[in-house]
């Protein structure tokens, strides 16, 4: 009997942690933007809910900015999508406030559609 109660016991713990494992990877939404020192290079991180056209989407608004990548890597692993970026402006109107904002808008768009 006290078998069975502790199974219970650990299957509700169980569900309980896969709620909250879904409920994470639905609303996490992290973009951080910010100015290499001392360069003109921008450093991009973005983690967010895995979306179908994510990373093209995030290219092309890079594009639409004029701004190039210099390096990128790329995670995708189960219901989660990584990217961290180097990018380099081709004008100095461009900065992390402006790249951060489109982000942001672009991943809401996209991970809630």
């Amino acid at each position: 009997m006290d078998a069975s109660l502790y199974l219970y016991k650990l299957r509700l713990q169980v569900e309980a942690i896969q709620k909250y494992y879904h409920y994470l990877i639905n609303h996490i939404q992290e973009v951080k933007v910010d100015k290499v020192a001392g360069t003109e290079y921008i450093l991009v991180k973005v983690r967010c809910k895995k979306s179908e056209e994510l990373l093209v989407s995030i290219l092309e608004a890079f594009e639409e900015m004029n701004v190039n990548v210099v390096e990128a890597k790329l995670g995708n692993c189960d219901n989660l999508f990584r990217v961290e970026a180097i990018l380099h402006p081709h004008h100095h109107d461009i900065d992390a406030t402006i790249l951060h904002q489109a982000l942001l808008s672009l991943i809401q768009t996209q991970t809630h559609t």
